[in-house]
């Protein structure tokens, strides 16, 4: 028996009872480390015969303007990107996306601590990341960004070819794909083997935005139902393909992607070396929210922080972050309480999850608004590597 069989989707496993499991052995997860996007790459390194890829600041219009001119690698790869499978239907994502934007408060404490600071628990993936920004003085730009791509998909229409949230996909992957060859390039990557940001690190972070989402929120007493699961999945699943994942990681369910993922932390979690650069993006966002507002101090919002990345990963997948446990923290009693609320509006108030969207969407578009405001002039999703 598999260890996600045996373990509910809102409970965070103990170490010890991870597993490996078919098809996710230990041989098949060293073998998908080695495993890249060969389209992607072969984009990439077209374009990098002509020049520096740092002269690139549009990935994107640069290879339409190449496909236009020659067509080849970059028609093909925009073809890929645009091609929509057999299994995706946008209808049946509509309810994923709702559940995006109904739960903004919880939906953006899951995911920022939950899944992108509480996911430093992949080590190698945590230190790519920090090669090429989000977890130096270039953590606010690329959390905008990653935030940026999250809301956009709440809207209906977004993640069909042509839409802006499908766009933003195309040039995440050819970003991945840029800061691939940069990193090999360079020499500040090597290993006699893997491959950074390979086919088990998007994986994971695939999984960090579904299944690893869906039971944080589920710890906030918002539960949802399998065919709410299934549309997120859909979602998520779609989201994936775009972003050149291979096929088979591409998870059908929920619980498929909980297999993937828990067998991946058995594999590649390593809590006792994680240390404070994990926690100064914590700090960023706290120093950040005190200066918005006058009724949150910095020292205030950091311990909210803290305390729900500690409670939403669980304290010995943080134990190099040495967080304080708080026990029962106030403000983890609000998530909980503001869950359940949202939580009733969602599944028992006619037109509640209508109002929930409604609100959240509206919200999320004035987010936008000032994120693209903060954009600098060359724009989002390029190649920006620390020094």
């Amino acid at each position: 028996m598999s260890t996600a069989a045996s373990i509910p989707l809102h409970v965070i496993p103990p170490r010890d009872a991870l597993q490996y499991a078919e098809p996710y052995t230990e041989a098949q997860l060293d073998y998908l480390r080695s495993q890249a996007d060969p389209l992607g790459d072969e984009v990439v390194a077209a374009l990098a015969a002509e020049g520096s890829l740092k002269g690139f600041h549009d990935l994107l219009g640069t290879v339409r303007e190449r496909a236009a001119q020659d067509g080849g690698v970059y028609q093909r790869f925009l073809d890929a990107c645009n091609t929509v499978p057999d299994w995706v239907n946008f209808d049946d994502m509509r309810t994923g996306q709702q559940m995006l934007a109904a739960f903004p408060v919880n939906m953006g404490i899951a995911l920022f601590t939950g899944s992108l600071v509480g996911g430093a628990v992949f080590v190698k993936m945590a230190l790519v990341t920090s090669m090429t920004g989000m977890l130096s003085g270039d953590s606010s730009r690329r959390l905008d960004e990653t935030a940026a791509m999250v809301l956009r998909m709440a809207f209906p229409g977004n993640l069909e070819p042509g839409g802006p949230g499908h766009e933003l996909l195309m040039r995440v992957r050819l970003l991945h794909s840029a800061i691939r060859r940069f990193l090999v390039d360079s020499g500040r990557f090597k290993h006699p083997v893997e491959v950074p940001i390979n086919q088990q690190d998007l994986a994971i972070t695939l999984g960090l935005f579904g299944y690893l989402n869906i039971r944080s929120l589920a710890m906030m007493n918002i539960h949802f139902n399998d065919d709410e699961l299934a549309s997120f999945n859909l979602m998520w699943r779609y989201t994936g393909y775009v972003l050149g994942i291979q096929d088979e990681l591409l998870p059908e369910t929920v619980a498929d992607q909980q297999q993937f993922f828990l067998a991946s932390l058995k594999h590649q979690a390593r809590p006792e070396r994680l240390d404070e650069r994990t926690l100064k993006v914590m700090d960023n966002v706290a120093a950040n929210t005190a200066k918005r507002s006058p009724f949150i101090s910095e020292p205030m919002a950091r311990k909210f922080l803290y305390q729900s990345c500690r409670w939403l990963s669980g304290n010995e997948y943080v134990s190099g972050m040495q967080i304080e446990d708080a026990g029962e923290y106030a403000g983890i009693k609000l998530l909980k309480g503001l869950g359940r609320v949202s939580y009733w509006i969602w599944r028992y108030v006619p037109g509640g999850k209508a109002l929930l969207y409604r609100i959240g969407a509206r919200g999320y578009r004035k987010a936008l608004a000032r994120m693209d405001r903060r954009k600098d002039k060359q724009g989002e999703y390029r190649v920006r590597t620390v020094e």
